[in-house]
C-alpha cells in the first residue's frame, strides 16, 4: 500500500495566546493524519512559547522553534528550513481550517501538480465579536499548465486568491530547488512576493473549489485603522512586481491587464485614505504635499484611462488627477472623512 505524504504546515507565532489554541487544535484535528506542525515562536512576550511547548509534550508531530523577534517572514523561512514533508502548508495563529483541509489540498495536488490554490472565509470580528462573514470562492477550478493558469490571472488577483500563503498547499522541491523565500526585508505584502517567485518555478497548477480556510480579520493592524508611512511606496513595489511578472509571462494584455489595472486604482485610492487617517498627525499642508506626489507618480498618471472607466467615486478621483486639482482633491476626501468619522468612528471602527 502507497505510504501518504507528510504534510509539513508551518505557522509562526507571536503573542498570540488569546488565540493560538484555537488554530493548533484545529491543525492537529486534520483527518489527514500524516501531518507534523512546525511553531515558530517569534520572541513572543506573553504565554505564546509555553502553549506551543504544551502541545508538543502531547502530540510528537509538533515541533516548536523559538527565536528572537525578527518578523513572520524570517519565520516561515525558518519553517522551511526545518520542514520534512514533501508538502508544505502555512497558517496564522489567529486563523483556523476546517477539519478536512488538509486531506482536499493533498488529494487535489495529486502527483503532477505543483501548487494547489483554494477559497477562504473572512470574518470580521471586532473586540471579539464576529461582525460578519464573507465567502471567497474560486469559480473556476480545474488544473492549468502555467500558460493557461496565466490567462485568468486577473480574476483570481482582485478577490486575493493569489496574494495568500494560507490558502494554498506548496511542493517542498520547488521551493528548495529554486530557493524561494519570503523577503524579510518587506513588512506587509510578502506573501505575494513569495508567491510571484513560486509561480515562476511552477509547471502545473490546481484550482480548488473547496473553502476550508477561515482568515480572521480583527483589524488590529490593517490599513484602515494604522496609519502608515510606507503605504505608498510599499504599495507601488507589490503591484509594480505583480505588473512585471505580467509582462515577463506575456500575461499583461485584456481582462487580464483591465483586471489588474482596476485592482492597482483601488491601491491607490487607500494610498490617499491613508493620508486622511485620524492617527496619521498630518496638518492640512502636509497632506496636500503627499497628495501631490502620489498624483504626480508616473505609474499613476499612466493609470488615468482605468479610474476614469471605474466606478463615480475613481471617475471623480482621476478627474481630479487628470486636472492637477490638489485642493479638490483634498477636499472631497475631508468630506468623506467627514462622514466616516459620522458613521463608522462612533462604531470603533479605527481602534
Amino acid at each position: 500500500m502507497k505510504s501518504k505524504k507528510l504534510v509539513s504546515i508551518i505557522v509562526p507565532v507571536y503573542n498570540a495566546e488569546n488565540y493560538l489554541g484555537n488554530c493548533i487544535e484545529s491543525i492537529l484535528n486534520q483527518s489527514y493524519k500524516e501531518i507534523e506542525l512546525i511553531l515558530v515562536n517569534d520572541g513572543s512576550t506573553d504565554q505564546s512559547g509555553e502553549l506551543c511547548e504544551g502541545y508538543a509534550r502531547k502530540d510528537k508531530r509538533v515541533k516548536v522553534i523559538h527565536q528572537t523577534n525578527s518578523g513572520p517572514s524570517a519565520a516561515r523561512n525558518k519553517g522551511i528550513g526545518l520542514a520534512a514533508g514533501e508538502f508544505i502548508q502555512f497558517a496564522d495563529s489567529d486563523d483556523f481550517i476546517d477539519s478536512n483541509m488538509t486531506q482536499g489540498l493533498v488529494k487535489t495536488m495529486g502527483d503532477h501538480n505543483q501548487l494547489v490554490i483554494c477559497g477562504y472565509k473572512k470574518i470580521l470580528k471586532r473586540d471579539g465579536q464576529i461582525i460578519s462573514s464573507k465567502i471567497f470562492q474560486i469559480g473556476r477550478t480545474g488544473e492549468y499548465e502555467l500558460e493557461g493558469f496565466l490567462k485568468h490571472f486577473g480574476e483570481l488577483y482582485q478577490d486575493y486568491f493569489i496574494h495568500f500563503n494560507w490558502n494554498k498547499l506548496y511542493s517542498r522541491a520547488v521551493i528548495k530547488d529554486a530557493s524561494i523565500a519570503f523577503d524579510t526585508k518587506v513588512n506587509w505584502g510578502e506573501d505575494l512576493l513569495f508567491n510571484l517567485q513560486y509561480l515562476e518555478n511552477c509547471k502545473r497548477i490546481s484550482l480548488s473549489h473547496e473553502i476550508p480556510y477561515s482568515y480572521i480579520d480583527s483589524n488590529n493592524a490593517s490599513i484602515t485603522s494604522q496609519f502608515r508611512t510606507d503605504l505608498f511606496d510599499n504599495m507601488q513595489m507589490m503591484q509594480g512586481t505583480t505588473r512585471e511578472f505580467l509582462k515577463k509571462n506575456n500575461a499583461y494584455s485584456g481582462k487580464n491587464k483591465e483586471l489588474f489595472e482596476q485592482f492597482y486604482t483601488s491601491r491607490v485610492v487607500t494610498c490617499f485614505w491613508n493620508l486622511f487617517n485620524p492617527k496619521s498627525g498630518l496638518s492640512p499642508q502636509l497632506i496636500k504635499t503627499h497628495l501631490k506626489k502620489i498624483m504626480q507618480d508616473e505609474r499613476v498618471i499612466n493609470s488615468l484611462d482605468f479610474f476614469l472607466s471605474g466606478d463615480m467615486d475613481k471617475k471623480l478621483i482621476g478627474t481630479f488627477i487628470k486636472g492637477k486639482s490638489v485642493d479638490l482633491l483634498y477636499a472631497y476626501f475631508s468630506v468623506k472623512r467627514f462622514v466616516w468619522q459620522k458613521t463608522v468612528y462612533k462604531e470603533k471602527k479605527w481602534v
